[in-house]
């Protein structure tokens, strides 16, 4: 498998700088690319891949938002229910636009399942090969995603990352009772910032890698977001409860099975 990282990356700044990165909006998606490629090397040496593979999975992390650029220009939002699908726009933009020479078939197929998955509620099936890079594009999103709306909201501008979602509303019962049957929740039923911050919670219970749950204990994030919901509403904690044991069990498995 070979990918040349160095061209990846010149291809990514020069695509990314045909739209407007004075825009705040844009230019977050810009630096969010660069931080989950950050992330995703971190993984990376955390599970000893091997070079070639390495070289292929960060240059998925740093292309997985691909497709957020051409949205917010057409849609001027980076909600997919009222746009477009993200990975699968990132998806067709590469398969248009991306240099192949750049890539062997076998990356290039990698490639383009990561970035079209990475964003999808559940990874699809997908061709063995493509599976651990899917997994470490999507924990590295993720892991970015709580880092960088944990420190917007200790700065107070997360308004500004999260336009849709109120800050001082409290949580949905719709979305809590989503939850509490499914183990997960979807936008369609948040509103508020605790909704968000509950649904991001449920990520974990998507995590793929033991030391992606490392990363984000460490991080202090999961217990700064419980500490951000209603300490006196036995309902919302008993969910709390139970959703924390139910990822609990998770990253025990998770661990089993890289044993």
């Amino acid at each position: 498998m070979f990918a040349d990282f160095d061209g990846i990356r010149d291809w990514f700044v020069g695509y990314t700088h045909t739209f407007d990165l004075s825009v705040p909006m844009i230019q977050v998606k810009y630096r969010h690319s660069f931080d989950v490629m950050r992330v995703g090397r971190t993984l990376i040496e955390a599970l000893s891949w091997p070079p070639a593979n390495a070289a292929v999975g960060v240059a998925a992390c740093l292309l997985h938002d691909t497709g957020r650029f051409s949205q917010y220009r057409d849609f001027g939002t980076y909600y997919d229910g009222a746009s477009v699908d993200h990975g699968d726009r990132g998806y067709e933009i590469l398969r248009a636009e991306f240099p192949r020479a750049l890539v062997d078939d076998e990356a290039w197929e990698v490639l383009l399942q990561a970035v079209k998955q990475h964003n999808k509620k559940n990874l699809p099936e997908v061709d063995p090969q493509a599976a651990p890079f899917c997994r470490l594009t999507r924990d590295s999103d993720k892991l970015d995603v709580f880092k960088m709306v944990d420190r917007r909201i200790q700065e107070g501008t997360v308004a500004e990352l999260l336009p849709r979602h109120r800050i001082d509303a409290p949580l949905s019962k719709a979305l809590l009772d989503e939850i509490e049957r499914n183990r997960s929740g979807s936008y369609k039923n948040a509103a508020s910032l605790q909704d968000f911050l509950l649904i991001q919670l449920t990520w974990m219970l998507d995590l793929n890698f033991a030391p992606s749950f490392q990363m984000l204990e460490d991080s202090g994030v999961p217990a700064r977001i419980r500490s951000r919901f209603p300490q006196n509403d036995a309902g919302v904690q008993g969910l709390l409860d139970r959703l924390f044991a139910w990822i609990a069990e998770h990253r025990q498995a998770v661990a089993q099975r890289a044993v």
